[in-house]
């Protein structure tokens, strides 16, 4: 027998049926009504883990209109046989990262994808159910996640009624384990599809702030809110919620610990989704190393506890994409030791040791943001590290290191 996800659940089953979208996702421009955004649910808590492509899904009316307690109407059944047309017209906007902005903020002309949401909304009317499906261009933001991911427990969002509010968790969540996020205004107003509306903020504070303040409170993520003024009008609301620990589950916890380390210290620096999208492009790329971020990360925290730079977020994603503080990096790195694998530690045991293909990339980002001089990569390496005691050693499995003995 199917088990429903609005109805409760039998003794013998468990609660914590946990749905999971990308944070891209997360933070995409759509639109959804009350009743939409329930069968969204309905459609997120049966897709599996495993699952690499999409398949029909059998939804029952009943799954949809049962959170209010109460059995399906008439009402009901035409209200949801429209929304098949509505669902199928639904589209996700959601921003790319520009590698080319040299500001933090938002551009006033961003790159967007534009994905319909739905593959296909069939009503079936005689068995009082809906047959769905997601469309395939949606596969990169639900399916087999690896990273960049925030996951939810079913029986929390069941909570919530208002569409805003859903959103809101959904956007407070991923910064769940830091228990805080600003956001500007009208960036909020746009992920909520209100841009134009409540031009009046003590409305918009009202009708969605307060409500979904009230909303939350039920959930596992109560939240209040400080309002940040640029002279009389409100720039940006400043969420405070428990901070709460990362992922229990190990199959739903990040691949790279080392990725999901200098990508968890951007969160907690502050930056926003676009911006990190910027910088795990370059990373992706070899563009700049993760070691990289983390050393800029830590360099401007410093700086903004003594005062030096008024904006934490915005100093590390110039520092990150304009390599600013590559020569800074490159001379600490000359200096301190790292970890590295067990292999290369027998071999030298008390070595400051470097992966050849990072000092490459390294060398690489300096050159393209024309902060080297002109000379070749093994010149570079001749000057800098070789001249200076390194050598180039080879491990068992092949990987190259700059390698230097410890006196």
């Amino acid at each position: 027998m199917q088990v429903t996800l609005f109805d409760a659940p039998p003794p013998e089953e468990p609660v914590s049926k946990i749905v999971v979208q990308h944070n891209a996702l997360v933070n995409a421009r759509f639109d959804l009504s009350t009743v939409e955004m329930r069968l969204f649910m309905a459609m997120l808590s049966r897709i599996g883990r495993n699952d690499s492509e999409f398949r029909e899904m059998r939804i029952p009316l009943t799954e949809i209109v049962a959170l209010s307690g109460r059995r399906p109407s008439g009402k009901d059944y035409q209200q949801v046989a429209g929304m098949c047309d509505q669902l199928v017209s639904r589209i996700l906007h959601i921003e790319r990262p520009d590698l080319t902005r040299k500001s933090p903020r938002r551009s006033a002309s961003p790159d967007f994808d534009k994905i319909p949401l739905m593959a296909y909304a069939k009503y079936r009317g005689e068995e009082g159910a809906l047959y769905v499906r997601f469309n395939d261009e949606v596969m990169p933001y639900l399916l087999q996640l690896q990273r960049n991911f925030t996951k939810a427990q079913v029986v929390q969002l069941l909570k919530l009624k208002s569409p805003h509010s859903y959103r809101i968790y959904w956007l407070l969540k991923e910064y769940a384990a830091f228990g805080s996020r600003a956001m500007e205004v009208e960036e909020l107003k746009r992920l909520l599809n209100l841009e134009g509306q409540y031009k009046q903020f003590p409305l918009f504070r009202l009708r969605v702030l307060d409500r979904a303040r009230q909303e939350l409170g039920e959930t596992d993520l109560p939240f209040t809110y400080e309002l940040v003024r640029e002279g009389k009008s409100v720039s940006v609301i400043r969420f405070n919620f428990p901070p709460v620990a990362g992922p229990s589950d190990p199959a739903l916890a990040e691949a790279s610990p080392e990725a999901a380390d200098w990508e968890a210290a951007l969160l907690q620096a502050g930056l926003a989704a676009s911006s990190r999208a910027t910088i795990a492009e370059l990373v992706a790329q070899g563009q700049v190393t993760p070691e990289y971020v983390r050393f800029v990360v830590r360099t401007q925290r410093d700086k903004h506890r003594l005062g030096k730079v008024k904006s934490l977020a915005g100093s590390i994603f110039s520092a990150v994409t304009k390599g600013h503080l590559l020569s800074e990096f490159e001379e600490a790195t000359r200096r301190a030791p790292a970890t590295r694998p067990a292999a290369v530690q027998a071999a030298a045991p008390q070595a400051v040791r470097y992966r050849l293909q990072e000092v490459e990339a390294m060398y690489q980002t300096m050159v393209a943001k024309k902060l080297h001089k002109g000379c070749s990569f093994e010149e570079h390496l001749q000057q800098v590290y070789l001249s200076q005691g390194f050598a180039l050693v080879e491990d068992a499995e092949r990987g190259k290191w700059l390698v230097k003995p410890q006196s």
